[in-house]
């Protein structure tokens, strides 16, 4: 039906003399939204009344709030007074948003619980840049609680509003801990809510909580913000008696879970250095060849797990992550049970590599010939260096260019596993039960299989891990030489070394989600502490 009424507008135009395509192009144009408010006119609504930190009139007020209302299909009169305190959103624009929030009671305008909770992080970005006087932490209380009588329980996003507002007020900030537990009845808290509570925490002279806290974040795979470490540092210098012992437990802290600290704590520890210098010296720092502190000239500690740590690290693997049902439904018993004998065999081996993942590392589009003639230079980069090699590989790739394959086995045991197979349990497996000099070939960052593992393990899996992965950098056009990624054998976490000097690797800004890749971090702090008992 759509297509003959189609075709009946087409003939109709073209009766009229209209070209068919001009009809057609103006068909397809996208229907003006009227509702939406232009966005030169949402700059000029910004410019005019929201770059001011002063109160606005009544009728200015009004203006704002019918403009945003009427002319946007996306904001209405139930959430208006929100988007408009969400514009005043810096600790400047405080009075700017108290003198909205007159305005609406001189409307009779009953303010709803997003608009409270907006404005509780207006009067928390104000705490931010200075302390607050008794009356706005009074005001505060006075939101708080009128929210948290209205409703028994509140849903997350009220909750992480009163956080932010109790944690600017001296005296009432530990509520907000009841809210933190009250977020977890409909989620998980935030990552902000959490570092919030914390840091105030700190400041407040309350550091277990505070400690108890990071530790329950880090367990939900959540890490804290860097307010929370600047907060830790300010506290722990006014005991000045108490200071290298606390610095010492942050700094275990952050080796114990792989933390880089941000520009802003290096630039922090710098400074009370400068002040503490007989409790403490920071130096800004680099790392020279194979881990070398330029600034203190010791090299890094080697990343090597243990014997013990080792022998858990393979017994667990094998329990919790090759022999598990969705492995099977990849796989099946009999190939894991044929692989288990092959690997008895013909072990140990000096590296064990992914063959499909090596073929694919340079895109996965090109011809059969390319990606075997690619894992071939691979093999006989370990050759050429008299290491024995384990390949495996899919079924499939048996069709693969005979010349590379026919070197590749050769050269190497292989093994081929079923097209549908998951490789990376098996390439574990095998580099494992080979034993701790044993390294691995692929790019895989092998994240699922970290977490499998346990919060226990996960820390010694990733040491092994960057002690042993192998990966191709680049492969050289038109020669076909490759340039491949060695492990680091250092650690790249904080850590001490002799003389009671710590290494702390620095990145730039926070970022909730760091990446997993081994990377060597361009800055770092070397630290020495007063002794501490």
């Amino acid at each position: 039906m759509y297509k003959l009424r189609l075709l009946c507008q087409l003939q109709h135009s073209c009766i009229r003399g209209l070209p068919p395509h001009r009809f057609l192009a103006s068909a397809h144009k996208r229907r003006p939204q009227l509702g939406a408010v232009q966005s030169d006119q949402l700059e000029q609504l910004k410019s005019e009344y929201f770059v001011r930190s002063e109160a606005l009139s009544n009728a200015e007020w009004q203006h704002v709030r019918s403009v945003l209302s009427g002319r946007n299909k996306y904001i209405s009169a139930h959430n208006v007074d929100a988007v408009i305190l969400g514009m005043c959103a810096s600790g400047e624009q405080l009075p700017l948003a108290k003198s909205y929030l007159r305005y609406l009671e001189t409307s009779e305008i009953e303010p709803n619980a997003a608009t409270l909770g907006r404005l509780l992080r207006v009067y928390h970005s104000a705490h931010q840049l200075r302390m607050l006087s008794d009356k706005e932490q009074s005001e505060i209380m006075q939101i708080c609680d009128r929210l948290q009588g209205s409703h028994e329980i509140l849903d997350a996003s009220s909750c992480e509003n009163l956080i932010y507002g109790l944690v600017a007020t001296t005296e009432h900030w530990q509520r907000a801990v009841h809210f933190l537990q009250m977020m977890k009845v409909t989620s998980t808290p935030t990552v902000s809510a959490y570092s919030a509570v914390a840091a105030k925490a700190f400041t407040c002279s309350q550091p277990e909580l505070a400690w108890r806290l990071l530790e329950e974040m880090l367990e939900q795979r959540k890490l804290p913000k860097c307010e929370v470490y600047v907060a830790q540092l300010e506290s722990s210098a006014r005991d000045v008696a108490g200071f290298a012992l606390q610095v010492d437990r942050l700094l275990h802290f952050l080796g114990k879970h792989n933390i880089l600290i941000t520009d802003k704590v290096a630039q922090q520890l710098l400074n009370l250095a400068q002040q503490m210098p007989q409790q403490l010296q920071v130096t800004s720092t680099h790392l020279e060849r194979l881990g070398k502190c330029a600034a203190c000239q010791q090299h890094l500690e080697h990343v090597a797990i243990s014997e013990a740590e080792f022998a858990s690290l393979r017994d667990a693997f094998l329990d919790k992550v090759l022999i598990r049902n969705d492995i099977f439904q990849k796989s099946t018993p009999a190939e894991v049970e044929r692989f288990k004998r092959y690997v008895e065999q013909t072990a140990p081996y000096d590296c064990v590599i992914d063959g499909l993942n090596v073929a694919y590392s340079t895109g996965n589009k090109k011809p059969p010939p390319q990606l075997a003639q690619l894992l071939a230079t691979v093999v006989r980069y370990f050759k050429e260096r008299r290491k024995r090699v384990l390949v495996l590989g899919r079924q499939h790739m048996r069709s693969w260019s005979k010349p590379a394959m026919q070197y590749i086995q050769s050269n190497a045991c292989v093994f081929l596993t079923s097209n549908i197979s998951q490789d990376d349990p098996f390439l574990l497996y095998a580099t494992l039960h080979s034993g701790q000099d044993t390294d691995f070939f692929s790019r895989d960052l092998m994240r699922s299989h970290a977490f499998l593992l346990g919060n226990e393990l996960k820390s010694t899996f990733r040491r092994w891990q960057q002690e042993h992965q192998y990966s191709l950098a680049t492969q050289t056009q038109p020669m076909g030489k490759i340039v491949v990624k060695e492990p680091i054998r250092y650690l790249l976490s904080t850590h001490k070394l002799d003389k009671g000097v710590w290494h702390v690797p620095c990145i730039e800004s926070y970022t909730a989600n760091p990446s997993d890749r081994f990377e060597v971090p361009q800055r770092w702090l070397c630290v020495k502490l007063a002794a501490t008992n």
